[in-house]
């Protein structure tokens, strides 16, 4: 299987905690967070790309779909701070030719006063760290 999970992790949370050092960030759900703003980047979906499969055994690429997940308090300018760590999200998803699926604000019922906004992307990545559009 291609695993660039911990490497693309790593990547995105630098680039936040440069202009957010305070950042919470986790690559796994939580649903109280340490501080805000909290950054969660989730690997959803990691599956065989047929069109770059070959006869040899060995799997030459891997369809991928990550979730980030952002979340601020309402109160402090929670929706700007949460568009703002996704524009900057989203530059670095789409110089790593990922193509953003979906991006919307997400009814927080556990708690209310935090805003969330959710982003998908999808993307395909051969075993030498090529990334390609779908």
């Amino acid at each position: 299987m291609i695993d660039i999970e911990v490497d693309f992790f790593n990547e995105l949370a630098r680039l936040v905690l440069a202009d957010y050092p305070e950042a919470y960030i986790s690559n796994e759900y939580t649903p109280v967070p340490g501080s805000f703003p909290a950054l969660f980047v989730l690997e959803s979906s990691n599956v065989l790309a047929n069109r770059l499969q070959t006869s040899s055994d060995e799997e030459e690429g891997a369809s991928l779909t990550y979730t980030i997940e952002v979340a601020h308090p309402s109160t402090k300018d929670g929706k700007a701070t949460c568009k703002a760590i996704l524009g900057t999200i989203d530059d670095r998803m789409r110089m790593r030719n990922m193509t953003r699926t979906m991006c919307e604000p997400v009814k927080n019922a556990e708690n209310p006063s935090i805003y969330r906004m959710i982003a998908r992307y999808t993307g395909i990545v051969d075993r030498f760290g090529t990334h390609f559009r779908r």
